[in-house]
Formats: C-alpha cells, structure tokens, sequence
C-alpha cells in the first residue's frame, strides 16, 4: 500500500482537505482518506508532497464539439480564448487553468479541478471509477505543485507530476 499528502487533497466531490492522505493499493484504488484532526504528523510510509494532490483530469474536450462542449461546461465558455490549440495531455489542461487563474479572480481552484476531474467524468459517465478520490476508485493521482498556496491559486511556475 502507498500513501500519499500533501498540504491540500482536493478530493473533487468535497472541499479541499488540508494534510489530508490519501491510500491506495498497488493497483492505484483507492483504499481510504484521511482528514486529520490535528497537527500534521509524520508516519512511516507517507509520502509528503509540496502542493496539491487531486485526481487525475478527464480530457472531454474532444469528446464534444465546441458549443455542446461549453454548454455542458458553462463556467469555461468565458475562457474559450485562452484554450490552447492542442489538448491531449494533462500538462496542456494544467496550462489552460493557469491561463484561467491569471486572467480572473473569480474562478477558484476548486472550480476549476472539479470541471476537470468529476464533472468531466460525469459528463461521459465514468464518474463511478473516474473523477474523484473516493473509497474504491481509481481515479489517478496528480500532484499540483508550484502555486500560490496562501489564495490557492495556479502561478506560471506551477505544474504537475502524475503520482499514479
């Protein structure tokens, strides 16, 4: 078993979990998460990662055509502009959110990782394994890294590294 923090879990299906962990067997399901009571502690096996620890994204965008796609997805239809020519890799999503987060104010990172990761899932009804970190699926594990962790916002330096 492995197990994985962070100094945010954003689960997707709930508010982000400071120092949360999150456990998974060998085959990458989720076996339980962890929400600390206290102050964080060390434990034998942890990994602890700087930053944010949040499923996997579901790439959708081409899935749909462009209006079906930003009318399943409305809150990104405003940012249509800044979406990279290509975007088929995690890293080229990463680089769309940041775009996002420096062009508004007003568009968390919890919005945006939850478009991305459970709302996409469900929008092509995977949402059962895929999506979030919860019990008993298997959703992939990205480590969000490189940001302003004060106002959790994505900075030009911030970028991601696939855990599983």
């Amino acid at each position: 078993m492995r197990k994985f923090a962070a100094h945010y879990l954003f689960p997707g299906n709930e508010k982000p979990i400071a120092k949360g962990t999150v456990r998974v067997d060998s085959s990458g399901l989720i076996m339980d998460i962890v929400k600390p009571t206290g102050p964080f502690r060390e434990e034998a096996g942890v990994e602890f990662h700087n930053g944010i620890i949040c499923p996997a994204f579901v790439n959708v965008y081409h899935e749909f055509e462009p209006e079906r796609f930003y009318r399943k997805f409305p809150a990104l239809r405003p940012f249509e502009s800044l979406c990279p020519g290509r975007l088929s890799t995690e890293k080229d999503l990463l680089g769309w959110l940041k775009a996002i987060q420096q062009e508004s104010k007003n568009i968390s990172l919890e919005q945006l990782i939850r478009i991305f990761t459970l709302d996409s899932a469900k929008s092509i009804s995977l949402d059962k394994e895929l999506g979030s970190i919860e019990k008993g699926k298997r959703p992939g594990l990205m480590l969000i890294s490189g940001m302003d962790y004060h106002k959790l916002r994505l900075t030009e330096n911030s970028h991601l590294k696939m855990l599983i």
